[in-house]
């Protein structure tokens, strides 16, 4: 019996391609990359395209209409995301994001672009199932100052190799050589500042995340212009806020809502 060689890979493989050779079109370059993260999520994904300052997701894939049971993929808002998280996670969610927050400013700025972000947590969909969810994202584009304007964030179903329900620690992933640091201490108790709304402001809130107005507000919720405006006053002062648009961020990054 004949001994294969090198040789005979190299014909096999020619037999594969047809002896035929071809330019790699970036078309088919963006093909290999969605095949790549096919081929190594360890379940259903999507991903999405985040900006901090308006704190939106400017772009989401389209499958997480399928994952999450939605309506529409475009339902799939920030807002959606921290309504939906389950509970024990969301003062966990918070600590994880002050910590990204507080480790991203102790960065070098070209540095911002090297790390990627890891943990995980649960989210329910339109039929009020749990899932969990292994959160990833890095910084995509920043300036000099190493101000981070968009993130690139993939999200992967991992119920189906969770051995329990307890949540992984937060890590930060060192990419292009960096340094990688596992699961980061972070301080257990940001939840405080959820509760320091009333369950009225809350819902105020909610509205106003909505960009309803006062007196939207006050007919939706069947109460006087005036008493929506003393509720607003309030919450501005109860969470330091000056703005409404600063009001909105801290909401999501406070966990007010």
């Amino acid at each position: 019996m004949r001994n294969l060689n090198y040789d005979d890979i190299i014909e096999a493989w020619g037999q594969i391609a047809r002896f035929q050779d071809k330019e790699m079109e970036l078309s088919f370059k963006l093909k290999i990359q969605k095949r790549i993260l096919d081929i190594f999520q360890v379940g259903d994904y999507y991903y999405y395209i985040f900006n901090p300052a308006s704190v939106q997701f400017e772009f989401v894939s389209v499958n997480v209409k399928k994952i999450f049971k939605l309506e529409d993929y475009t339902d799939f808002t920030v807002q959606y995301v921290f309504e939906n998280m389950h509970p024990d996670d969301k003062a966990r969610f918070i600590a994880y994001e002050q910590k990204v927050t507080e480790f991203f400013n102790d960065l070098p700025p070209d540095k911002t672009l090297k790390y990627k972000v890891s943990y995980d947590f649960r989210l329910r969909n339109r039929e009020g199932e749990y899932e969990w969810v292994l959160h990833q994202a890095t910084a995509i584009q920043s300036d000099d100052t190493g101000a981070v304007f968009r993130a690139l964030g993939i999200h992967t179903l991992i119920s189906h190799i969770k051995t329990s329900d307890k949540p992984a620690g937060l890590s930060f992933i060192g990419l292009e050589g960096e340094p990688s640091f596992y699961n980061v201490e972070v301080d257990p108790f940001y939840s405080a500042s959820i509760e320091i709304l009333t369950a009225r402001e809350k819902e105020i809130l909610k509205l106003i995340v909505d960009s309803k107005t006062s007196a939207e507000i006050a007919l939706q919720l069947h109460i006087s212009k005036h008493t929506v405006n003393s509720h607003r006053k309030n919450i501005l002062r109860k969470s330091n806020c000056k703005t409404n648009n600063e009001l909105i961020v801290k909401a999501f990054t406070d966990g007010l809502l």
